[in-house]
């Protein structure tokens, strides 16, 4: 599944800044390439008493890393800026830029936004929302014709 899609024209043209926020090469093929993706890989199951979501984020550090609850939605953002210069005898070479993500999900009525963690280790985050006690599921028997 694809999470989006690049339109023709409007691929990126610098790879080197995804390259450096997500820690991962891309060859000038590859950002051309539909399949690469400028937002994380995010896996969600349904537990017994939580749902449990894994966002893919390498080369992030966890203090670069926001997460909310807006709206009784569970936002998920990162912004980093960088600045590098290289100096030699008759010139100067300076890069910067900017990168930054945003996904949000809709909470639904059985979790809890109080109690949701979440820690970060070896590039994965980890986010555990709690399911509120005594909910129990909408259940609805559809009859076969």
């Amino acid at each position: 599944m694809k999470l989006f899609k690049w339109k023709s024209g409007l691929k990126p043209k610098f790879p080197y800044v995804i390259e450096k926020f997500f820690g991962k090469k891309i060859t000038d093929e590859a950002a051309l390439d539909e399949n690469v993706s400028l937002v994380p890989s995010v896996n969600i199951s349904d537990k017994d008493n939580s749902f449990e979501v894994s966002v893919a984020l390498p080369g992030v550090d966890k203090k670069d890393v926001n997460i909310e609850v807006r709206d009784n939605c569970l936002v998920i953002s990162s912004e980093k800026e960088y600045e590098n210069e290289e100096k030699n005898d008759n010139w100067v070479r300076r890069e910067y830029g900017y990168a930054s993500f945003q996904r949000m999900f809709e909470l639904p009525e059985s979790a809890d936004p109080d109690k949701i963690k979440a820690k970060m280790k070896n590039g994965v985050l980890s986010i555990s929302i709690a399911k509120k006690e005594g909910h129990e599921p909408d259940r609805k028997k559809i009859a076969v014709q």
